[in-house]
């Protein structure tokens, strides 16, 4: 939370999403791999319900302490596993994904449980690095990582299998490295029936 870039390029995320997606309309947001909530507190209102969910349970009991602290009721973090665990369906309006995508292994199962969580006319919101070679999280030997990043096109063509369509791919931020720039994106998908 205190690394300058991580909130810089979580401040572009939450700038391209306020852009894209007509939030007050959106009432019930999940952000999906949440860690300590710095996207999911940015879309907070006093109008709306966030839920977080992230595999590891020292990030949900850090995002529900962030909660407590500041006495709001309305934001929630529970322990959740995406290949076991099932996502209440059409419950969210919003789910967003931030730097956690390329950390999920089974794609199919994270784009078909979101699809199914998402109401009619809500959004998928993927926040992630564009296509690399494994270089970004060389240093972590690539620990549990399952993807160096994603193409506009192999999202596209996940999404609209199953169903997704009003594709919008924008690049947000770019991380500078002295071994490289990693460009990120939000990628959008909206589940029209």
């Amino acid at each position: 939370d205190k690394k300058q870039t991580t909130l810089d390029r979580t401040e572009a995320c939450i700038e391209n999403i306020r852009k894209n997606v007509d939030l007050k309309n959106v009432k019930n947001i999940l952000e999906y791999g949440c860690g300590t909530g710095l996207v999911s507190f940015a879309l907070k209102n006093n109008s709306n319900k966030v839920i977080g969910f992230d595999n590891s349970i020292g990030m949900v009991e850090e995002f529900n302490n962030k909660a407590k602290q500041r006495a709001l009721d309305n934001i929630k973090a529970f322990k959740h596993d995406i290949e076991n665990d099932s996502i209440e369906e059409n419950s969210f309006d919003l789910i967003v994904t931030s730097m956690s995508l390329h950390h999920i292994k089974n794609l199919d199962i994270f784009f078909e449980k979101s699809f199914k969580a998402l109401r009619n006319g809500g959004t998928l919101c993927i926040n992630d690095l564009e296509k690399e070679d494994g270089t970004f999280h060389k240093k972590y030997n690539n620990e549990g990582v399952y993807h160096f990043g994603f193409s506009k096109e192999e999202l596209e063509e996940i999404c609209f299998k199953l169903g997704f369509s009003n594709f919008i791919y924008e690049r947000v931020f770019v991380f500078k490295r002295d071994y490289g720039d990693f460009p990120l994106f939000n990628f959008y998908a909206k589940k029209v029936n």
